[in-house]
């Protein structure tokens, strides 16, 4: 038997500590952003997504982009995320002693993230109405049975849904502005072990939440052949409505029952801000670059509250502000092919005293190349890859009442295989 009893409060604390973390997310952007919304912004690293995309799917990035497409159009993106994670034990204990068990396995499977994008234009043009279809944030894990840091996490699940309409006008000739409101709907799972100093069983929340935030974007032309793009990501806040529940345990040990209690957990998602400049070199090269602060200690702690109102848990998360930055560059090959290739580098909010195996998260390196084909005048193909290398960082923190020790090395990579169609009314 434990030395220290577990509690039914402390057991939900258990299950709850981790509902800030639930991005999984070894799986593309720091933290747990999923930047994969444009295939061809993807080809150049980004650098150029809120200047330079030519074809639908700048709703996302910058919905005053609309005023530079030609023609109404439609495109549709695929992703397909291929991430590796490694987990080293580094002298995980549970009371006192080595806890035992594998190294978890690589807790990622290859998952596509979907996005689909349509513009049209009034006014001859000035005017642009559109509607964007995104997975922002989520992408899950799963750890192998039995492995050390079992009582950290051992399944996470984070599913988001971003339904955007948005307008844009050409304010003037050299300037244009647009902006919508994101209908985003989420839901979460998340997994961990517990004991009750006689078996062991498993922890979980569940709960999902439809919230409304918007978007703003400015393109401007100061001069010709250079182009200056901002926008601006409301950070949407969530207030997960679910279930927490343990399961599996003995009954032996009457302080830590099975249970389950109805209840709510904050998510609180970043604003996100980004400016990027491209200039023209001449009729074939185009170079680009872009800047983006996430404001990440939005998502500064996990309160969970039961629907009779008391308190279960407040857990604090430490995600800090953070900084990408990207450069790349265009070069229209010929009329059918135009090549691109970028580098971002791309900050982790996650810290050395809060990290968790659920965001078992560090510093991205991205390296891309892309291409776009013109089939006809109708159609054309977007082509992108990406390899993306997260930096080693270190796991330490304390479960189950500081029963559970998990201590451990971090690494990672991603590959990224991405296929857009955009089709011209």
């Amino acid at each position: 038997m434990f030395k220290k009893a577990l509690t039914t409060t402390a057991l939900c604390a258990i299950v709850a500590a981790g509902t800030l973390a639930f991005s999984a997310d070894e799986a593309d952007a720091a933290g747990f952003y999923i930047k994969e919304q444009s295939v061809s912004a993807l080809g150049a690293a980004f650098s150029g997504s809120t200047t330079s995309i030519d074809d639908a799917s700048t709703i996302y990035f910058n919905p005053a982009g609309m005023t530079r497409l030609d023609g109404p159009q439609a495109n549709l993106g695929v992703n397909l995320l291929i991430p590796n994670g490694e987990l080293d034990d580094t002298g995980s204990t549970l009371l006192g002693a080595p806890v035992g068990g594998g190294d978890g396995g690589n807790p990622y499977d290859p998952t596509p993230v979907p996005n689909a994008y349509v513009a049209y234009p009034w006014m001859n043009g000035k005017l642009w109405t559109g509607l964007g279809v995104s997975a922002p944030f989520g992408l899950a894990n799963e750890y192998d049975d039995d492995y050390f840091a079992r009582y950290d996490s051992t399944e996470t699940e984070l599913l988001t849904i971003n339904v955007a309409p948005t307008l844009a006008y050409q304010a003037l000739p050299w300037l244009s502005i647009g902006g919508g409101v994101d209908i985003q709907y989420a839901d979460a799972e998340l997994k961990a072990v517990v004991t009750d100093g006689v078996v062991e069983g498993e922890s979980k929340l569940e709960g999902d939440d439809v919230s409304v935030g918007f978007n703003l974007g400015i393109l401007a032309t100061p001069i010709q052949g250079t182009d200056i793009g901002f926008s601006y990501r409301n950070g949407i806040n969530h207030e997960l409505d679910g279930e927490i529940s343990a399961t599996g345990l003995s009954g032996l040990n009457p302080a830590a029952p099975n249970f389950s209690v109805n209840g709510t957990a904050d998510l609180d998602l970043p604003d996100i801000w980004t400016l990027g400049v491209a200039h023209n070199l001449n009729d074939k090269w185009r170079l680009m670059g872009q800047a983006t602060y996430f404001k990440w200690s939005e998502f500064e702690d996990i309160t969970a509250i039961s629907d009779a109102g008391a308190t279960i848990t407040s857990v604090e998360q430490g995600y800090e502000n953070t900084w990408a930055f990207a450069i790349g560059a265009e070069y229209e090959y010929s009329p059918e092919w135009t090549f691109r290739a970028g580098y971002q580098f791309d900050e982790t909010p996650t810290t050395d005293e809060f990290r968790t195996t659920r965001t078992p998260d560090g510093d991205r390196n991205w390296f891309t190349a892309g291409t776009t084909y013109k089939w006809n005048e109708n159609f054309s193909l977007d082509f992108a890859a990406a390899y993306i290398d997260v930096a080693e960082e270190e796991i330490s923190v304390t479960r189950n009442e500081g029963a559970a020790i998990v201590n451990a090395d971090t690494d990672g990579d991603v590959g990224i295989l991405s296929l857009g169609l955009n089709y011209k009314f």
